[in-house]
């Protein structure tokens, strides 16, 4: 029986009309992050150097090198302080010590040491928001020592004066504030006779930011690191820094019950969002910048926010040109705003809005996975790694890449009885756990992925014998190389300053192009949908061009580097695009791969063909 498989083919023009001019190469930043690949590692899951099945200080200085091949600048490096590990290292209790799971402040100088060796970057996460509830701090706040009696928010229970006349009655929280783990975020100290705030864990207090004292003491914690060599800071949890100091009941969207125990069934007016983070920012970078000049330090400084804001909110924390803020107020939208219904009209408009609110003299930012949220292979498919790798890395700006991307890593089923992450966002009855995208970086295919010979701290994915480093580094095509290939595209004039253009025309294809005067162009044609679709790019290019050139192809595209397609129908080779592939396109002529020949392996095989050829001269001789 013969079996005949057919493809949809769909051919369209993209025309100037729908390509919409998004950035324009104007007002150039070289500062040195302005165009950076930043590289989120999460260190108890990327190498373990003394297998106690976490990783550490010393596993990421064994892993340097690594950095420098996907040509990584600089590193973001989770929560490294002294912590009970409550909320993973977003509970601190010291913030001058290093945690001993993840090793000394030796292994710390060691690992800024070697970074600098290899022109790599430090930028390390600080928590302004809060401590753990075991830090000297707060047991000193809890009995009203001097200077901390008002280091964090503390009220009285609504009901205090019938507390304090009969013991047995139940304190009532100060209003109704919900945490974003579930239940009230406030917590009565029976030794001070208070409740504490905790927009997070009840085990993560928040500090009182309207203290001068607290300001202070931030400010020396910035500058005892950046002493060590740390050049900037990824602030987290910015959008909950300050509260309205008038405390007042935040409105209910939901059932009164709903709004007892649910964080999303209220407005968090009071909360969230509040002015004052965006001016507390601006004092941080202010100090930040100051310390850099008159330490002579010789790199300008760097401070990334985390916010899920609204797009004007995040805008603010930009600053203006007589206030800096935030060089990088992280856009997580393409994290969790993306419309999988609709997926390039949704990925278009996160674009464009971002793009075109962003302040005069700025620089973008994207990120597609992060330590909160599923990895993008196990939110969309597999193959669809590369599309978002070619999407990230052309967009103009910084890209944060979260550790195991550049492989293509997905989500790690994790057991319940394997669980260890104590919060689940949204509440414990959510069910969204975080593990299941923090589980260990996949290196190679020994034992645990090569992460650690000890026992893992959380699951290795199974799929760890054939998706890993080592054995991605072999394959040309693989998502590690097509990584690699787009980082180094990343360094080019057109893809730093160039402008961008966004075509948007079918369900199915995504284009980017990125052109600079004097420069060659870059097209990148991604194919979102399941059928193989012909796309005709005559009218993308300013000039008569009729052939560009293959920069790149994902490994289901079918193109190889050199290869040459046409931009118009009639003639040529048009571009022909597989399910779920991007393909990058250049008007630049790339000359084409050439196999790579095993040296010893041609050695072999050319001594057995002479060997056979002298032994059918001898056969012949014999016969004849």
């Amino acid at each position: 029986m013969n079996i005949i498989f057919s493809f949809a083919v769909i051919a369209y023009t993209c025309t100037t009309v729908n390509g919409n001019v998004y950035f324009h190469a104007k007002n150039r930043n070289n500062e040195w992050w302005s165009n950076t690949i930043t590289y989120q590692v999460y260190p108890r899951s990327f190498k373990d150097s003394d297998n106690d099945g976490i990783g550490d200080l010393k596993g990421i200085i064994q892993k340097l090198d690594h950095f420098v091949d996907l040509g990584i600048e600089t590193l973001w490096i989770g929560p490294l302080f002294k912590s009970p590990m409550d909320d993973m290292g977003y509970d601190v209790e010291d913030y001058y010590k290093i945690d001993p799971i993840f090793g000394t402040i030796t292994d710390f100088d060691e690992l800024v040491l070697e970074m600098k060796k290899r022109n790599l970057k430090l930028v390390i996460d600080f928590i302004p928001n809060h401590s753990s509830y075991k830090c000297e701090w707060f047991k000193k706040s809890i009995e009203r020592e001097d200077k901390y009696t008002d280091y964090y928010v503390w009220r009285n229970a609504s009901n205090q004066d019938e507390v304090l006349r009969n013991s047995t009655i139940k304190p009532k929280p100060p209003n109704n504030w919900l945490s974003m783990f579930g239940g009230t975020s406030w917590t009565w100290n029976k030794e001070r006779q208070q409740f504490y705030l905790h927009k997070f864990s009840s085990k993560q207090p928040d500090f009182n930011l309207r203290n001068p004292k607290v300001h202070k003491d931030i400010l020396n914690i910035f500058a005892f690191w950046m002493d060590r060599g740390v050049i900037g800071f990824r602030i987290d949890a910015t959008r909950q820094l300050y509260e309205s100091d008038l405390f007042l009941d935040e409105p209910c969207l939901m059932s009164d019950y709903e709004c007892t125990i649910n964080f999303h069934s209220l407005n968090h007016i009071y909360t969230q969002d509040q002015p004052e983070n965006i001016e507390i920012v601006r004092e941080w970078r202010e100090f930040i910048d100051n310390y850099t000049r008159n330490k002579n330090i010789p790199f300008s400084s760097y401070i990334g926010t985390e916010a899920y804001a609204p797009i004007d909110v995040l805008m603010q924390y930009y600053g203006n040109s007589t206030k800096p803020g935030a060089n990088v107020p992280f856009n997580l939208r393409l994290i969790r705003n993306v419309d999988k219904s609709n997926i390039i009209e949704s990925i278009d408009k996160i674009v464009k809005d971002w793009l075109d609110n962003m302040p005069e003299n700025q620089v973008a930012n994207w990120a597609m996975e992060n330590h909160d949220n599923p990895r993008t292979p196990t939110k969309y498919s597999p193959e669809m790694a590369p599309l978002f790798t070619a999407l990230k890395l052309s967009l103009p700006g910084i890209e944060i890449t979260y550790y195991g991307s550049e492989i293509g890593m997905e989500n790690t089923y994790v057991r319940p009885d394997q669980s260890q992450d104590p919060n689940y966002v949204g509440g414990k009855n959510s069910g969204r756990s975080r593990d299941n995208e923090r589980c260990p970086m996949q290196w190679d295919s020994s034992i645990n992925a090569g992460f650690t010979k000890g026992k893992p701290w959380l699951p290795v994915n199974p799929n760890y014998y054939k998706l890993n480093v080592e054995s991605q580094k072999k394959i040309p095509n693989s998502n590690y190389n097509f990584y690699k290939k787009m980082s180094q595209l990343r360094k080019t004039d057109t893809l730093k300053y160039g402008d961008l253009q966004t075509y948007n025309i079918t369900k199915s294809i995504y284009i980017l192009k990125r052109s600079l005067l004097e420069r060659e162009s870059y097209i990148v044609v991604m194919n979102f949908g399941s059928e193989t679709e012909t796309v005709i790019l005559s009218n993308i290019m300013k000039s008569p061009k009729e052939e560009l050139y293959v920069y790149l192809g994902s490994e289901n595209s079918a193109y190889n580097t050199g290869s040459i397609v046409s931009t118009v129908s009639s003639t040529g080779n048009p571009v022909k695009l597989r399910p779920q592939s991007v393909v990058i396109l250049t008007d630049k002529f790339i000359a084409p791969e050439t196999p790579t020949i095993n040296i010893q392996n041609a050695s072999t095989q050319i001594g057995s063909t002479l060997f056979s050829l002298l032994s059918v001269l001898l056969l012949l001789r014999y016969f004849l």
